[in-house]
């Protein structure tokens, strides 16, 4: 019975939070402080994550040293790199409840694996609770973990009850993203990025916006212009709108939109949007970097939204040998060797160097490119 009403008062309080908060971070804190009330816990983190591949966008922190925020690497390593120990987040979204402590998740003695010796015990710290937080649409919008130090881990109630309140944690994430929305896009848009393509395929007009990825390509004052002429090129010659990807020199993949701006004919103006490529796109740009499958390509997507073999192949409809015969595919093309590897190669490559920037309504970042530092698997082929 007090279990129940430790999980109701809490689910009360977090939906009261979500009501008079309004970005993810102050919604984080105030969640934390919430939840801390009831559980206590001594340094904790509230995240929150992209849904397309539960890859983390953003963190707010109680009581964790600064140090530990700004060395995101390691955590990134361990989340996301090759150890036995990582895809942590990715492994409890097949835990029921989406909540575990971390000796309920490794088998062993806690104190040998890697996630306790590079951050448990330079905190001090000697258990933790992870979570994950779905919202309503049952999308993951967030994760967390609470540690504390030690003689004084979770009990068995308390992780009920974390599971219990879950739902409105999420929940709350999803909304403060929304409320946040119109203020995030206001500061980071920067104006429209365009070039416009005479006739003549000359370059008419660059937004400053544009010039800035194009300078990004690299190249020489003409050079740095032809991703945007090729665009407007190969939609004169198909006729229909295209779009085209070019890659940064600091690692960025950018999405390429060509349509028609004004007159009749093959020689009228084009005009060329340029847009940083999103989760969405990702497994367009890995299936035409790496001449994947169509078939290929849809096992790719559900692997990034972290469903198992079985999953994968009761969603396509063929058996979990075949998912497996797919991905052995998928991996010689890309250079790696396993699911962690190839999770590990699209994290550094794709989504870590926009640690840092504002996010946006859908979980995905919307702000500048902002490079953090890359892991060993950056220069993975």
């Amino acid at each position: 019975m007090a279990e129940k009403r430790m999980a109701g008062a809490l689910r009360s309080s977090i939906r009261d939070v979500a009501l008079a908060t309004a970005g993810p971070s102050e919604f984080g804190q105030a969640a934390l402080r919430v939840v801390r009330t009831r559980i206590p816990f001594d340094r904790g983190c509230l995240a929150t994550v992209d849904p397309a591949t539960l890859m983390l966008t953003s963190a707010t922190m109680i009581d964790v040293p600064e140090s530990i925020g700004s060395g995101f690497a390691t955590v990134a390593e361990l989340e996301y790199g090759t150890s036995p120990y990582a895809n942590t987040y990715g492994r409890l979204a097949h835990v029921p409840g989406g909540v575990q402590t971390i000796r309920d998740g490794i088998d062993g003695d806690v104190r040998n694996a890697l996630p306790y010796g590079e951050i448990l015990e330079p905190l001090g710290m000697d258990d933790e609770v992870r979570l994950l937080f779905r919202g309503r649409d049952d999308r993951v919008w967030g994760a967390g973990t609470l540690m504390r130090g030690a003689g004084n881990g979770f009990g068995d109630p308390e992780v009920r009850a974390l599971a219990a309140c879950a739902r409105e944690i999420g929940e709350g994430l999803r909304l403060s993203l929304i409320r946040q929305a119109p203020l995030v896009m206001a500061e980071v848009s920067g104006g429209p990025a365009v070039v416009v393509v005479g006739g003549n395929d000359d370059v008419e007009w660059v937004t400053s916006r544009a010039s800035e990825y194009l300078d990004r390509i690299g190249g020489d004052s003409c050079a740095r212009m032809m991703p945007a002429v090729a665009s407007a090129v190969r939609f004169r010659n198909s006729g229909v709108s295209v779009s085209t990807r070019a890659r940064t020199a600091d690692g960025e993949w950018l999405v390429l939109r060509a349509g028609r701006l004004d007159g009749r004919g093959s020689r009228g103006r084009v005009v060329v949007t340029l847009e940083p490529a999103r989760p969405a796109q990702l497994v367009a740009l890995v299936t035409e970097l790496h001449r994947l499958t169509a078939r290929e390509a849809e096992v790719l997507g559900h692997v990034l939204a972290c469903e198992t073999r079985t999953e994968i192949g009761q969603r396509m409809f063929i058996s979990p040998y075949t998912v497996q015969d797919h991905l052995k595919s998928i991996y010689a093309k890309i250079g790696v060797n396993s699911r962690q590897e190839l999770v590990a190669h699209l994290f550094y490559t794709h989504h870590l160097p926009h640690f840092g920037a504002p996010v946006g309504p859908d979980g995905w970042f919307t702000g500048e490119h902002r490079h953090v530092g890359r892991g060993p698997e950056a220069n993975a082929p």
